[in-house]
Formats: structure tokens, C-alpha cells, sequence
């Protein structure tokens, strides 16, 4: 089994029911069985915000909704839309998008949202990398998976293209996952990237979930990737699916 633990909504089609199916049908095309779609914190967006995507994949087997959510853009009644949504199971996460809006990981006016995941036992995510790393650095997220051990929390893109800084900070925090999003996404880097990652999924096989970013990026470009890694069958399992699974408390 193959989970796609990062996906976006495509933009090319022209309205969400479209942009569902194209979504769809290209984890089919992939052989991808299962895929976690990230909405947008804006209340209007291509990609969809949480509204949009539960809406789209209400009901399906196929597809997991992740909610984007801001604490600049009606914050209260954001986090009382991801409450019901959480308590009726048709959210897996909740995602901040430091760096693409000008916040620290750290910020106290983010507590409510750790707050809510803790409760629900449902984990926070985060972008990072890139222009605005600051906001999510990895010493930022130590200091976060120090005050906040009872959250679970997902560092997406691995701090890209600083893969290893990442893994160096932040192996030892138990309450933090690594998202493999994007990080296929320039060839010129790929070497590096791969012995960093090889080196890292075998020292914490458990800390790893694939994910594509599809929407920016391309699955099968990812999934190529993936398939060079050097792993073993045990370790591939877990980075391909299992770890997903646990993380996302989904069971199928």
C-alpha cells in the first residue's frame, strides 16, 4: 500500500468537483492508494480551504482532509469549523503555513490550535523551508516539541533544501515527524538529498512519511524518488505507508 501523505487540490480545472476527480485520477494513474489532501487557510482559495475539501471527499476511502488554518483570518470561527469537523472525523491534522504567513511556530496566539489537536489526539503540521524558513527553523520547532509534549507534529519538506540541519536538530524529539514533500523537486539537489535521507530513515525508520506536494510538484517525479532510496523492505513499508497510518490514527 502506498500513501501520499501531501497533496493539494490541482488549480488547472474549473471548479472543485473537477479538481477532486483530476486529483484522484492521478493517484489511480500513480498506483497511489490513498491520498491526505492539505486545504488552504484562506476562505478562498484555488486549492480550497477546509470547507471546500471536506465537502469534495466527504465519505471517501480514498482521500484523508487535513485542515489549513490561520491566526490572522477569522481564527475563532476557523477553529470552531475544525472542532465540528474533528469531532465528526472528517479531519485527520491541522496545518500552519509558517513562512507562507508571518508567524513563529512558538507564537503564544497559536496555542489554541495545539490545544485542539492535543485534545483530539490529531497532529499539527507545519510548511517549512525555503525564502521565510525563520518562522519554523529547526531550532524554533526544538523549542516547540519541548513546551508541547503532549502534541504530535509534522515538519513538512524537512526544512528543504536543508535536509541534514533539519535531521540533526530535530532526530531527538520524539513528538516530531518528517514529511518528505518536495524534496524531489530540483534533480541539481538530488544526490545530496538522497544520502541525507537514506542516512536519516535508517536511524529513525519511524519518523518518516512520503508525501509529494502534488498541486506544486509532480507524484511521479516523488515516487520515482522514493523507489531510488536505498531501504530496506521493512523500512520502505513504513515510509510509504505504515508511518502514515499511525501518525494520521487512520485505519483502514
Amino acid at each position: 500500500m502506498i500513501i501520499d501523505s501531501h497533496l493539494h487540490l490541482p488549480v488547472d480545472y474549473p471548479d472543485f468537483p473537477s479538481k477532486g476527480a483530476a486529483l484522484k485520477s492521478e493517484l489511480r494513474c500513480n498506483d497511489v492508494d490513498m491520498g491526505i489532501v492539505i486545504a488552504d487557510s484562506e476562505l478562498e482559495s484555488v486549492i480550497g480551504s477546509v470547507r471546500d475539501c471536506t465537502e469534495i471527499f466527504r465519505g471517501s476511502s480514498m482521500i484523508k482532509v487535513i485542515a489549513g488554518i490561520s491566526p490572522f483570518i477569522s481564527f475563532d470561527e476557523q477553529l470552531g469549523l475544525c472542532r465540528e469537523l474533528l469531532r465528526n472525523n472528517e479531519i485527520v491534522g491541522l496545518k500552519l503555513y509558517t513562512g507562507h504567513e508571518s508567524f513563529y511556530c512558538t507564537d503564544d496566539i497559536l496555542n489554541p490550535v495545539y490545544d485542539l489537536a492535543a485534545e483530539f489526539d490529531v497532529p499539527v503540521l507545519f510548511h517549512t523551508g525555503w525564502d521565510n524558513s525563520r518562522y519554523s527553523a529547526p531550532d524554533k520547532m526544538k523549542e516547540l516539541a519541548v513546551l508541547r509534549p503532549q502534541n504530535r507534529f509534522v515538519y513538512c519538506h524537512c526544512f528543504y533544501p536543508d535536509l541534514e540541519q533539519c535531521f540533526k536538530t530535530l532526530g531527538s524529539c520524539a513528538n516530531i515527524w518528517f514529511d518528505t514533500s518536495s524534496v524531489a523537486d530540483d534533480r541539481k539537489l538530488l544526490p545530496k538529498i538522497k544520502k541525507s535521507l537514506e542516512a536519516a530513515i535508517a536511524a529513525m525508520p519511524h519518523k518518516f512519511i512520503f508525501g509529494s506536494d502534488f498541486g506544486s510538484c509532480s507524484q511521479k517525479e516523488h515516487l520515482n524518488f522514493a523507489a531510488s532510496l536505498e531501504l530496506s523492505s521493512e523500512h520502505r513499508q513504513l515510509f510509504m505507508c505504515d508511518n502514515a497510518l499511525s501518525v494520521y490514527n487512520i485505519t483502514t
